[in-house]
């Protein structure tokens, strides 16, 4: 008996041994298909260089921006340089178109300064003399542009008392910007000449030019023999484009020429009515227009 039951044992150890070793079998071998199935798994989901980079050529380039108007256009296309010149038609002053200085800086670029002494000098003596009613100090000196009669942007000046400088300054800014014509705006003085008929420089030559001016230390026009002095004696008047706008004196002289006397129409450099702008230009400033005295002087304005 017990040689058989240790038979038995050892068989029962044997079976035993057999069950141990297959566990560890089965797992390695189920374990085995699921790491190498992972391998081709990653292998597929990996983006291919070429798919994930996109072609160049399929890129579209971004529009430019459109280009702006430049300001330099802008203001050409509003601000003429030059206009037509007048034609000429019935009577012409002694002349038609003078040379005048250039314009100088934009618009009207009115300045309003003490006289220079070198226009002083040509004034002494001509347009002013010693008792006079005012003097270089009470007296200032308007530059302005303007529009001449040749369509030239041109520069003038003109003497007035300094009290109405800035006043004068403002209307004549008005008349550029109505681009209102002018033949030509000097100071009176030695140009033009000695008074033939009492003090101050020659007006009749001026007028008979067409000159536009202000201060003159002289007699009423055409009645020097009441030796009164015109109001240009103390620079309160100003007188514009004298032949486009006569002046018709009270014996019915008409200076300097009857041609526009009756022709009071809009034209260049005509002040044809009292509601007109370029009439407006002045009396806006308080003066007072001579064209709707009974008897006319079209060319007078007065700040007294």
């Amino acid at each position: 008996m017990h040689t058989g039951l240790a038979a038995g044992l050892a068989v029962a150890l044997l079976a035993l041994a057999g069950c141990g070793a297959d566990d560890p079998g089965t797992t390695a071998t189920s374990a085995s298909p699921s790491a190498s199935s992972s391998a081709p798994t990653a292998t597929t989901s990996a983006p291919s260089p070429t798919t994930s980079t996109p072609a160049p050529t399929t890129a579209k380039p971004k529009p430019k921006p459109k280009p702006k108007p430049s300001k330099a256009t802008s203001t050409t296309s509003t601000s003429p340089t030059a206009l037509a010149p007048v034609p000429a038609k019935g009577a012409q002053p002694t002349v038609r178109f003078p040379k005048n200085q250039p314009a100088q800086g934009g618009g009207a670029n009115a300045q309003v300064s003490a006289i220079p002494d070198s226009v002083w000098q040509r004034m002494v003596g001509y347009s002013w003399t010693k008792g006079c009613p005012v003097g270089r100090s009470g007296l200032r000196y308007v530059t302005v542009n303007f529009w001449g009669f040749d369509g030239k942007r041109s520069r003038g000046a003109i003497v007035v008392n300094k009290n109405v400088a800035s006043a004068t300054a403002r209307a004549f800014t008005r008349l550029y910007e109505q681009q209102f014509r002018i033949r030509q705006m000097r100071p009176m003085d030695s140009t033009w000449g000695k008074n033939p008929k009492g003090p101050g420089a020659n007006d009749y030559a001026a007028m008979d030019a067409d000159n536009t001016s202000a201060f003159n230390c002289r007699y009423v026009g055409g009645e020097e023999e009441r030796k009164q002095y015109s109001n240009h004696a103390y620079g309160s008047a100003i007188d514009v484009n004298d032949f486009e706008n006569p002046y018709i004196a009270d014996g019915g002289t008409i200076y300097p020429d009857a041609y526009y006397a009756h022709r009071r129409s809009p034209a260049p450099g005509v002040f044809s009515s009292s509601s007109s702008a370029a009439v407006r230009a002045f009396t806006r400033e308080g003066m007072t227009w001579g064209g709707r005295w009974s008897h006319p002087d079209y060319q007078h304005f007065d700040a007294r």
